[in-house]
């Protein structure tokens, strides 16, 4: 099973925006026109025994595009991030925004040095 780190890293690769939890509006960088990508991760550690935890990672990668779904996108989601992780596909139209998001939920279970931060 892949780490988070690796999971966001092939995320990055895809060569959209990507932004965690959402994009912020500045005068020098505004939102982005979709498709992009927008990561959310919950981490609960465990098992600490002064040198090893576990860290779980209930994660979300949602993928925005334009108007309708866009397959092609999705299975280079599938095929390029996560080939290897089992994963629950959720698809809902966003009518207010003119936009579709396709969710990807699931849960990443790593051992981790005490000091190391996940999420």
């Amino acid at each position: 099973m892949p780490t988070w780190e690796t999971i966001l890293q092939r995320t990055k690769k895809i060569g959209l925006p990507v932004a965690r939890e959402s994009f912020e509006k500045t005068n020098k960088t505004p939102v982005p026109d979709p498709p992009y990508i927008v990561w959310l991760a919950d981490v609960r550690r465990r098992g600490d025994d002064h040198r090893n935890r576990i860290a779980e990672i209930d994660a979300t990668i949602e993928l925005y595009t334009d108007r309708r779904p866009d397959p092609d996108l999705e299975s280079k989601m599938e095929e390029t991030v996560l080939f290897d992780v089992e994963y629950e596909k959720q698809q809902e139209k966003i009518s207010s925004e003119d936009m579709v998001q396709t969710a990807y939920n699931f849960l990443l279970i790593e051992k981790c040095r005490r000091g190391e931060r996940h999420g």
